[in-house]
């Protein structure tokens, strides 16, 4: 495992956004009366994003442009030729080089501000413990069943909230989960193994980018909030919100384009939040 990070600034908390802050996101602040608090918010926030694909670079790349101050990028994979209709953090010259390095690289040109965190292995679960540690949100843009199964699980033992998104053939699925909530190992089939992804059914690339950027905004819409708002729901308005224990399916019709919401229901017997996990946990005394 290699990890590299550029280190803060400062090492207390900022109270206020520097000169060249305020011109950076100046559009931003413009949005709402108490856009300096929620610009700050955003500065201090610290997110892990496991997997840097077609979901990751552009969910990365919405989040360091808007000036969230740490980001780590967890990826094992090289740069592949397949990748680069989707994956815009990387261009020819890039195959066979290390993503989350290629990627660090990238967003660090985009801006200077944000700490960059690179774990470049397929991480055990102490090296994710870790990584969790240090951050308050958890975003999942991996590609592959057993990956998303471990970081859901860690994060319930964390107790911090994960931010899904999984896009594979023309279908699309976010999901909005906490320590509160059923979990994503509530949704598996027994027989995952022998599930389709998006390395056997392809992937759209328009339909990803889409994906990305509404998990993107929903982290953006959570961030800037305040920790009240934070407690059951990502705001997305005054008078809106999507709570969690929620997943969007893309759907596309004549009269509506777009994720529909829908509640997520806890399976009793759950091997990570259920019964499943009581009956193993006693199995280990």
């Amino acid at each position: 495992m290699r990890a590299k990070s550029v280190p803060p600034e400062a090492t207390q908390p900022e109270t206020t956004l520097s000169d060249t802050e305020f011109i950076r996101y100046s559009r931003s602040l413009m949005l709402a009366d108490d856009g300096d608090s929620r610009q700050l918010r955003l500065k201090h926030a610290r997110v892990l994003i496991l997997g840097v694909g077609g979901l990751g670079c552009p969910v990365a790349t919405t989040l360091v442009g808007a000036g969230v101050g740490q980001l780590t990028l967890i990826d094992s994979d090289k740069v592949e030729l397949s990748n680069l209709p989707r994956q815009s953090l990387y261009q020819t010259g890039d195959i066979g080089k290390a993503k989350a390095e290629v990627a660090a690289a990238r967003l660090r040109l985009q801006n200077p501000h944000p700490r960059l965190t690179v774990l470049q292995c397929r991480p055990d679960d102490q090296q994710l413990r870790q990584a969790i540690a240090d951050c308050d949100v958890l975003v999942d843009c991996s590609d592959n069943l057993p990956t998303r199964l471990q970081l859901n699980r860690l994060a319930r033992e964390a107790g911090k909230p994960l931010f899904a998104g999984a896009v594979s053939g023309t279908s699309a699925q976010l999901y909005l989960l906490n320590s509160q909530t059923a979990c994503y190992q509530c949704l598996v089939d027994p027989n995952w193994q022998a599930l389709q992804n998006c390395r056997t059914l392809g992937v759209d690339p328009a339909l990803a980018a889409v994906t990305a950027q509404q998990l993107a905004w929903l982290l953006l819409q959570y961030l800037q909030a305040t920790p009240a708002q934070q407690a059951s729901a990502v705001p997305v308005g005054h008078a809106n919100s999507v709570p969690f224990g929620h997943y969007g399916r893309f759907a596309a019709s004549h009269s509506q384009i777009g994720f529909h919401w829908y509640p997520l229901h806890a399976n009793p017997s759950c091997a990570c939040c259920g019964a499943g996990a009581d009956a193993a946990q006693k199995g280990a005394l």
